[in-house]
């Protein structure tokens, strides 16, 4: 590393840089207090491999902004040589980490951006990698995973806090763009945010709808278990009882849905579809073309 002075006009914009919203007005502040004060602190940059005698940010893109604003020709740089995009990336988050408005959707992206191109392999190395809890990637990423979610769904979503957002996780979308839409309409914050997801989660769940058994019904039960399948069958071909099972229903959605088991126990699945066929039930073309295909003989 060496601390040097460039021309702003070498100086290139981090198409790393992990914020992605920069507020003009500060900066314009920041560009009053440069020509009053000087620059106390440095801009990092890197040589750029691409373009030669030009610098790419590693931190301070702000600052940068703030010379150009001011018409100041030169600023204080420490130049840093980095062996991988992986590595200049991680500076770069490190050095916005802290900072308020950087928001969590804008790091937990970032840090997404480095595990991809460093192949970190979980979050546990990536917390390790950039020196922060591992909790914090993990509340980062889930904003971001939930703003995909919900992008497009909630017109207002922009106005409530990551933090309040963050205690939908884990709720399936539809209760999640209810809740963040109410949030927005309401103003709440992450408590009641949180006391509602709670009352979701602790609502009953219906109870089970019970169904009249159909041959449809019959047939699931047979093709469920192919280890069970030729006791099925023999079960059905010895019953006395012709009228133990309606199969006036039979649809052909259940036919289609035998052809895979029918290819494992064909010979099973002949008896079965004859015994069908003796109870007045007129097999689907499917089954029967498969059963010729396989030289059985109905």
């Amino acid at each position: 590393m060496e601390l040097k002075e460039i021309k702003t006009e070498q100086i290139l914009a981090n198409f790393y840089q992990p914020r992605t919203k920069f507020d003009r007005e500060k900066i314009k502040e920041l560009a009053e207090s440069i020509l009053s004060n000087g620059l106390i602190n440095p801009i990092t940059v890197t040589p750029d491999k691409k373009r030669k005698g030009k610098f790419m940010i590693v931190s301070g893109e702000r600052r940068w902004q703030a010379h150009k604003i001011a018409k100041i020709k030169n600023i204080p740089c420490v130049v840093k040589d980095y062996k991988s995009s992986g590595q200049f990336m991680i500076d770069s988050l490190i050095e916005n980490i802290h900072r308020e408005d950087l928001s969590p959707e804008e790091k937990g992206k970032f840090a997404n951006r480095i595990m991809k191109e460093e192949r970190i392999p979980n979050v546990n190395q990536l917390a390790k990698r950039l020196s922060v809890p591992y909790n914090d990637i993990v509340f980062w990423s889930g904003v971001v995973d939930i703003k995909k979610k919900i992008k497009g769904k909630v017109a207002a979503a922009a106005t409530v806090a990551d933090s309040v957002i963050i205690e939908t996780k884990g709720l399936p979308e539809r209760e999640q763009v209810m809740l963040i839409k109410q949030a927005a309409k309401e103003d709440f914050g992450k408590m009641e945010m949180r006391r509602r997801v709670k009352e979701i989660k602790s609502e009953p769940s219906p109870e089970p709808v019970e169904f009249e058994r159909t041959a449809d019904d019959v047939v699931d039960d047979i093709l469920s278990n192919l280890h069970d399948f030729k006791y099925h069958v023999d079960e059905l071909i010895k019953s006395p009882n012709k009228d133990a099972i309606n199969i006036d229903d039979l649809s052909k959605s259940k036919a289609d849905r035998a052809i895979t088991t029918s290819s494992l126990h064909i010979k099973n699945f002949i008896k079965f579809v004859n015994a069908l066929r003796q109870r007045g039930a007129k097999p689907d073309k499917l089954i029967l073309a498969l059963i010729r295909a396989n030289n059985g003989k109905v």
